[in-house]
C-alpha cells in the first residue's frame, strides 16, 4: 500500500506543488504539506486526528473504577490506550500531584 506522505500534493488555492514540512503544535509533532506560494498548510490526516483525540483528552474523559480482586483498576478506553500505545503487560507510573490529583507516566 502506498504512503500517503510520499505522495505528491497540490495546493487547493493556487494548484503549486506543496512541500513536505514536520511542525509543532501544542507539543506534538505534525506532519504536513505547505504551500510555498500561498503559505496554506494540510495537516497529515493521521496526525490530525491524533490532535482530535489529544485534544479530546486535554479536556477530559470519564473512565469507571473496576474491581479486581483486592484491587481497584482503571479501564484506559481505547482512543486513550492507543494515543499513548499503552498496551496490556505495560508499564504506566502513577505520581501524587496533590491530594485530588495523580500523575500518570506511561514508559514505553
Amino acid at each position: 500500500m502506498r504512503d500517503l506522505w510520499d505522495a505528491e500534493h497540490r495546493c487547493t488555492n493556487c494548484n503549486s506543488i506543496m512541500k513536505k514540512d514536520n511542525m509543532s503544535i501544542e507539543g506534538m509533532e505534525i506532519r504536513a504539506w505547505k504551500c510555498s506560494k500561498c503559505d496554506e498548510i494540510v495537516l497529515h490526516p493521521e496526525d490530525a486526528q491524533k490532535m482530535l483525540v489529544f485534544n479530546k483528552i486535554k479536556k477530559g474523559i470519564s473512565v469507571k473504577v473496576g474491581m479486581l480482586g483486592e484491587s481497584l483498576v482503571i479501564r484506559f478506553p481505547k482512543e486513550v490506550a492507543d494515543f499513548y500505545n499503552i498496551k496490556k503487560g505495560g508499564e504506566v507510573v502513577i505520581k501524587a500531584d496533590s491530594k485530588k490529583k495523580l500523575e500518570l507516566d506511561v514508559k514505553n
